[in-house]
């Protein structure tokens, strides 16, 4: 569900890595495959049920009013075929052109999203894609997170199924602005599904573009089958799982309720960077339904979709929802923020730099940072993530924010990077003088 970036393909998103094994392994080879993986992965697997949980988000989509939009505070859209600067189609050879037209995203009434691709009378496509707006949702050090969707896949199979790539998935916080650092940053498929099969798809992609720790651009990944009815005939429960409680640490997959992958952070080839930079930080979700596309392509073996393709089946949501447990204390180094002394591992602030404008800033102290992201709201504008440029005059990271007026509040936060590693940092407030 990502794009190839133009001008740096060999580290960038793609999706066609899943079915490149598909393809060449029979299914039983897969799960025998993965059965073996789970068990040098990192042991038996920890029922997800043996720990309590606290939920910290969710979005139930009841919404009364058939035909509405999702929650503006919760989602924001994913428009057109390609992030800005991205590689046309995502990346992936998909070809629809997302919008944020209640035609392809809507609440039903009933309790549900639903994301539906529909084909205009010339054969274009459109369909939907939107990612949470909140960027923070992290598993705590000696904690976990989960993450988890109820979800009935667009009710399509056979040939009225072929190109429908539908998805429930995550990329670290850090993509956002930037697009350039998949798949070092990490990305986590709870579900992917393909041309109407009764069969999800979980895979983390991390470390480099080609080969590497985790085997791109196929990725480690593994399968399963709907068993009380078909995923296409019924609400199914999709939870992946992230355990930084263990060592070593590990990322679960579940389909109701029952695992059934795992990777761990001693898997054969990992390395202790590669792992911390893909999973030890924040993640935004993504819901979205594809059509076409190197995935469905592989599978089918086959140019997708076709003229026997369905227009309009949706994916249906019924929920999504985080849950963390209690951790340690945050793996991030002690900041000094708000503070133009530089004596901590940073310095950081914002200077009103005229009436309408502000200038957020970060200063590494004693160290390099290999870039820094501005996350900021205004009243005026909704939450932006943007990368930061290095003033060598004043030896920090600085953003211009415009159009905010003396009296009205500035929110703002930093993701930067230090010795290849990823943090975040708390979000604090500035009010315009």
């Amino acid at each position: 569900m990502q794009m190839f970036l133009r001008n740096d393909p060999v580290n960038s998103p793609q999706r066609v890595s899943t079915p490149l094994r598909i393809v060449t392994v029979l299914t039983i080879g897969l799960l025998l495959v993965a059965a073996l993986a789970l068990a040098l992965s990192g042991g038996a697997s920890k029922a997800h049920a043996a720990v309590t949980w606290n939920q910290i988000w969710n979005d139930e989509f009841n919404s009364t009013a058939a035909g509405s939009a999702p929650s503006s505070s919760n989602w924001l859209y994913d428009l057109g075929t390609s992030y800005p600067g991205g590689a046309g189609n995502w990346g992936t050879s998909e070809v629809e052109s997302n919008t944020n037209s209640t035609a392809n995203v809507y609440q039903d009434g009933a309790g549900h999203l639903a994301i539906k691709p529909i084909r205009s009378s010339s054969g274009s496509w459109t369909s939907g894609r939107i990612e949470t707006q909140n960027s923070s949702f992290a598993a705590p050090a000696g904690g976990e997170m989960a993450v988890e969707a109820s979800i009935q896949v667009p009710n399509v199979t056979g040939n009225a199924a072929l190109g429908y790539w539908p998805a429930f998935w995550m990329l670290g916080s850090a993509f956002r602005g930037v697009y350039t650092n998949w798949p070092g940053v990490g990305e986590i498929d709870a579900m992917e599904n393909v041309n109407g099969a009764n069969k999800e798809y979980g895979t983390l992609h991390c470390g480099v573009g080609s080969a590497g720790p985790c085997n791109e651009t196929i990725g480690l990944g593994g399968t399963a089958a709907c068993t009380t009815s078909t995923c296409q005939a019924g609400f199914h429960t999709y939870r992946v799982e992230v355990d930084r409680s263990s060592s070593p640490e590990q990322i679960r997959w579940y389909l109701d309720g029952t695992q059934f992958w795992q990777v761990s952070s001693n898997n054969a080839g990992m390395d202790a960077t590669t792992w911390s930079n893909a999973v030890d930080h924040a993640f935004f979700i993504i819901l979205n339904v594809a059509i076409g596309g190197a995935f469905p392509n592989a599978i089918c073996g086959c140019s997708s979709p076709s003229a026997a393709t369905a227009s309009g089946i949706p994916m249906l949501v019924d929920y999504v929802r985080v849950f963390t447990t209690a951790g340690g204390t945050t793996p991030t180094p002690t900041p000094t923020p708000t503070s133009s002394t530089c004596t901590g591992t940073y310095a950081s602030g914002v200077v009103s730099s005229s009436s309408t404008s502000a200038l957020p800033w970060f200063k590494a102290c004693g160290w390099t940072a290999g870039y820094v992201i501005l996350h900021y709201t205004t009243p005026n504008i909704s939450q932006q993530n943007l990368n930061m440029t290095y003033n060598s005059s004043s030896g920090r990271w600085e953003y211009t924010v415009n159009n905010i007026n003396p009296g009205q509040v500035l929110q703002y936060s930093f993701t930067y990077q230090k010795d290849g590693l990823q943090y975040d940092t708390a979000w604090t407030s500035w009010t315009h003088p």
